[in-house]
């Protein structure tokens, strides 16, 4: 049986993938919540430590925005749109090509 045979009967786990990729994506998780502990004073000395103090300061952020940009797009208005008819019936698309 030569080696290229062995290969091509080989079989993929896709269990083991799913399960590397589930350890992969937990570990990184975990770096970025750890990362504002270890390195956060370094970068970035006046951002809040606590949770309670970085929901207080969005919140303070949230205060500051326009009142439109707390709308929902229900509660947002529109300029109303033309339908294609109105626009007449000679309209024509422009040339892209010069004449020459």
């Amino acid at each position: 049986m030569s080696a290229r045979h062995q290969c091509d009967q080989t079989e993929h786990n896709f269990v083991a993938d799913a399960f590397n990729w589930e350890q992969c994506m937990k570990k990184e998780r975990e770096a970025a919540r750890a990362w504002s502990g270890n390195w956060g004073e370094v970068f970035a000395p006046k951002d809040p430590k606590t949770y309670s103090e970085k929901i207080a300061k969005l919140k303070e952020k949230m205060e500051k925005l326009p009142v439109q940009a707390m709308m929902s797009n229900s509660q947002m208005s529109y300029t109303p749109v033309v339908p294609y008819k109105e626009y007449g019936k000679n309209y024509k698309r422009k040339s892209t090509a010069s004449d020459d």
